[in-house]
């Protein structure tokens, strides 16, 4: 890889962790479509590891306002979730994956948009978690299904919470992505060289979070979920 296109993924790093560390969610929304263009090899794998030194910050910054109960049914339904797409992908074509996967967080975000957040009970975290996990491992964003049920909570709830459900979902899906031969020494080296990027977009979040939070978190919740799915339908009919 050479050193021009490494530097235009920590670029791409740097303001897709800012989204993050600001509403809770999107690093990857934001940086894989547009890395996966020039640096493919970097997706998701890399990428995701890269994101551990950020969700690791923000848990640090965010942690007494941590949810824990609906965070441990996301966090069983990621393992079920990761476990569906290693399946998955070996049975099912990119094409097929990536339209399931598209129709069913718009299917979320439309339901919620309607009737409001669903309440975060253990069935429906595990449901959420578990479509986590399948999006996750097969098309690398697994924020959507899970921030979609914290949407009416408070700011530092949602990224509190968000964030120690995604540094035990980024393990579980590493390793299933390992088992699936798509996750070795090369990913694991390009991530930790990444990891810088992402502690800076953490940085500069700061002077965002008084704007989010004053009732923007919502939206900005629904907003991105309908772009990632909006990004993977778009991915799907024109092969990019």
């Amino acid at each position: 890889m050479s050193l021009a296109v490494f530097l235009g993924a920590f670029a791409v790093l740097i303001v897709a962790s800012c989204v993050q560390s600001s509403i809770g969610f999107g690093a990857n929304l934001v940086s894989m479509p547009l890395v996966v263009q020039f640096a493919p090899d970097l997706v998701p794998g890399s990428l995701l590891l890269a994101g551990f030194a950020m969700n690791l910050l923000i848990l640090q910054r965010d942690r007494s306002a941590i949810n824990f109960k609906p965070v441990r049914g996301a966090i069983g339904g990621r393992f079920i979730g990761t476990g569906i797409g290693i399946v998955a992908l070996r049975q099912l074509s990119e094409d097929q994956l990536t339209l399931v996967i598209a129709v069913g967080v718009l299917a979320m975000v439309a339901a919620a948009a309607f009737k409001g957040s669903p309440p975060r009970t253990i069935r429906n975290m595990v449901a959420a978690g578990t479509l986590s996990g399948f999006t996750a491992s097969t098309a690398g964003i697994g924020g959507p299904p899970v921030a979609v049920l914290f949407q009416d909570a408070e700011g530092p709830e949602i990224r509190g919470s968000m964030a120690s459900f995604f540094l035990v979902g980024t393990v579980v899906t590493l390793a299933g992505l390992a088992i699936a031969g798509r996750f070795g020494l090369s990913e694991i080296g390009w991530g930790i060289a990444l990891m810088p990027a992402a502690a800076a977009g953490y940085f500069l979040s700061g002077p965002m979070l008084p704007i989010v939070d004053k009732g923007y978190t919502r939206p900005a919740i629904l907003g991105l979920s309908a772009a990632a799915a909006i990004v993977l339908l778009a991915r799907w009919k024109y092969d990019f």
